[in-house]
């Protein structure tokens, strides 16, 4: 009998060791594989100072939990449910011990020399808060080589789809100041991180809270950069592509947020094509209510699906996109139905054209014959015919 279990064969050992200077929290969810290829790739790297790898169980499903049955060496966090992007990174934080912190997704896959070159670009004179990789397709093409933020709170990503030569030309492979970096891939300092009381829970599960988190690292005096010689290949949104209704929801629910909390920094902000050293200069943010939604929800039961802080808010805006779309749909068959009259009104107009053009044809052919017929033979045609 032919076995069918799909599920991750192969072990994994990170490195261990004590009083590591860099934790690593990477954050399982939904994959399996995946989280595999991303902590084999952190067990290769080389040159860097000691880390450890923390892992959070973030309310796990079946497949990354048979992945991380076959993890060793690394520093374990088990949550019962999925408590959104920066309520896991904050649990792996709490349980890590090193003086920096690097966020990494479970489907992002470092370069061998990765963590060294953040490591050195964290040390340089200009101690920034925060340094974020180079984040490349599946291709070898440039998906971030950091970001900016505009005055709607859109996002460019520089250099997205283009090749590294293309990159370069463009200056974008230089570490220099940026409006953030992904966290999919991101160095923090854990003073800094700490000072400004991490990941703000506003913005759970996901989105925007990587911005807001660089940006009140860069209000307190501290710049974040981008190093691209730190090179990490991701699957850019590997754990919720089956869920593109969840992930438009919570883009547009948490860019509300966003607008609302960093209005007056927004309103200065660079046009998508201005130079590179242009930035949003970052204001103290605006005020707002510590929270927001109806609160947990029976819907909430699934693993994240939707987050228990979004359940109410997301259950309301489904129903809302369901009513638009009814709406929508009798605006369609409203308009189908006139079309359906005007086909049936261009049969008739077809029809009727066709007996013109037939009439019209005939006449043509009856005047051509007129015209070349003689004076006696016109004469003749008109007399009465009689028998010889």
């Amino acid at each position: 009998m032919t076995s069918t279990d799909t599920r991750p064969t192969r072990r994994v050992t990170v490195p261990t060791g004590p009083s590591p200077e860099i934790s690593i929290v990477v954050l399982a969810w939904r994959l399996g594989d995946e989280l595999l290829d991303c902590l084999d790739a952190l067990a290769a790297q080389r040159g860097a100072p000691s880390f450890e790898v923390v892992v959070v169980a973030n309310g796990v499903v079946p497949a990354a939990r048979a992945a991380l049955d076959l993890v060793d060496g690394a520093v374990l966090v088990e949550l019962d449910e999925n408590v959104g992007f920066g309520g896991g990174c904050a649990a792996g934080a709490s349980a890590a011990t090193g003086s920096a912190l690097v966020f990494v997704n479970d489907d992002a896959v470092a370069e061998p020399d990765w963590l060294a070159q953040l490591a050195a670009r964290a040390r340089a004179d200009d101690r920034p808060a925060a340094v974020g990789s180079l984040l490349l397709d599946a291709d070898g093409t440039v998906q971030e080589a950091g970001s900016r933020v505009l005055s709607t709170a859109g996002t460019v990503q520089f250099g997205r789809g283009l090749s590294l030569d293309d990159a370069r030309s463009a200056g974008l492979l230089v570490s220099r100041e940026v409006d953030y970096c992904s966290a999919a891939a991101l160095w923090v300092d854990r003073a800094a991180f700490d000072a400004i009381g991490g990941f703000d829970e506003r913005f759970a599960p996901a989105y925007f809270e990587d911005v807001d988190l660089q940006w009140r690292l860069r209000l307190a005096g501290r710049p974040v950069v981008v190093e691209p010689d730190a090179v990490v290949r991701h699957e850019s949104g590997a754990s919720t592509d089956a869920m593109p209704f969840y992930r438009e929801f919570l883009g547009l629910r948490n860019g509300a947020t966003f607008r609302a909390k960093w209005a007056d920094t927004l309103a200065s902000a660079p046009a998508a094509d201005a130079p590179l050293d242009e930035l949003c200069q970052v204001q103290p943010p605006s005020e707002l209510p510590e929270s927001r939604g109806d609160g947990p929800s029976a819907a909430a039961s699934a693993p994240g699906i939707p987050h228990a802080a979004v359940a109410g808010e997301y259950l309301g805006w489904l129903g809302e996109q369901l009513v638009q779309a009814r709406d929508l749909a009798a605006v369609v068959d409203a308009q189908r139905l006139e079309a359906a009259e005007l086909h049936e009104q261009f049969a008739e107009l077809q029809a009727r054209h066709h007996e013109l053009s037939q009439s019209n044809h005939a006449l043509f052919v009856h005047v051509q014959h007129l015209e070349s017929m003689t004076t006696l033979d016109r004469v003749k045609a008109r007399l009465p015919h009689r028998r010889d």
